[in-house]
């Protein structure tokens, strides 16, 4: 069984607009789960990546002309390029129906209760032993499923332009990266206070003439419960607005995994692109 990690923020609008059309396109996914045609998200996979997208009618194309979806974000292997996708040449599509069953409210109805309680991740069951379209789908504040079982952690020190080009020491994951080629982090307790501490430094800059745009760097919080959350912020204005759009917990080793699959940490000492 393959779970595909989705942000809920790019899911959405896709759930919006199936429900708000009024025609819906025949898919593949749909003749297989033998399906009634209704507003559903339809997830695809090429091998490499998995992705889904919305069956209304009239499509939803962006200016470039090309389909909107939410693509799903996971690991790479450095050495063989194998990634944690769905890689089942005869499975490779399901129907996942938005609207509401004789006894269920309808994922539609789920997706929105789960951003109204801040669940930032959407997760996808694709079991091959399944029937076609019997896809498990679930929402959870912070991710907890980053690169395979048994990876080795090393010590390392990365940065990335979303704490402005510091440094910190960290364990990433040998061997892997994300999909797009950042390193995966874990830090300890003592360098995530150290980055709140410097993030809101940036954010505090006495000098308007340097001081950060809104939205240009995250702020982050530790709560009560010990779990980090990260803030992002806009200005509408006339007021800076400041909400959440992710959480970290700690692992059993107590380290948090800020940023993965969302800033692009890299080396310090490295010259890759962010």
């Amino acid at each position: 069984m393959t779970q595909l990690w989705f942000r809920l923020e790019d899911v959405i609008p896709l759930a919006e607009h199936a429900m708000a059309c009024t025609s819906h396109r025949p898919t593949k996914a749909q003749d297989l789960a033998q399906a009634p045609l209704r507003p559903a998200l339809i997830w695809n996979s090429n091998g490499s990546h998995d992705w889904i997208e919305s069956n209304g009618i009239p499509g939803w194309y962006t200016k470039h002309g090309v389909l909107h979806t939410a693509v799903a974000s996971t690991w790479q292997h450095t050495a063989t390029g194998r990634r944690g996708t769905v890689d089942l040449p005869r499975y490779r599509t399901a129907y996942i129906p938005l609207g509401h069953t004789e006894d269920q409210p309808g994922l539609a109805v789920a997706i929105r209760i789960a951003r109204d309680y801040q669940r930032h991740w959407m997760w996808i069951d694709i079991d091959p032993t399944d029937a076609p379209g019997h896809v498990r789908v679930g929402f959870t504040t912070h991710r907890i499923s980053l690169v395979p079982a048994g990876t080795i952690w090393t010590f390392a020190t990365v940065t990335c332009d979303a704490v402005a080009g510091a440094s910190y020491p960290a364990l990433i994951a040998a061997g892997y990266t994300t999909d797009t080629g950042h390193l995966l982090a874990r830090f300890d307790r003592a360098t995530v206070e150290n980055l709140i501490v410097d993030l809101d430094a940036i954010h505090d800059n006495p000098d308007r003439a340097h001081d950060p745009m809104p939205g240009q760097y995250p702020i982050l919080r530790m709560l009560d419960d010990d779990v980090l959350a990260v803030y992002a912020d806009y200005h509408d204005g006339f007021n800076t607005i400041v909400y959440e759009t992710d959480e970290v917990c700690p692992d059993g080793d107590g380290h948090y995994s800020v940023g993965s699959y969302r800033w692009p940490w890299r080396l310090a000492n490295s010259n890759w692109p962010t």
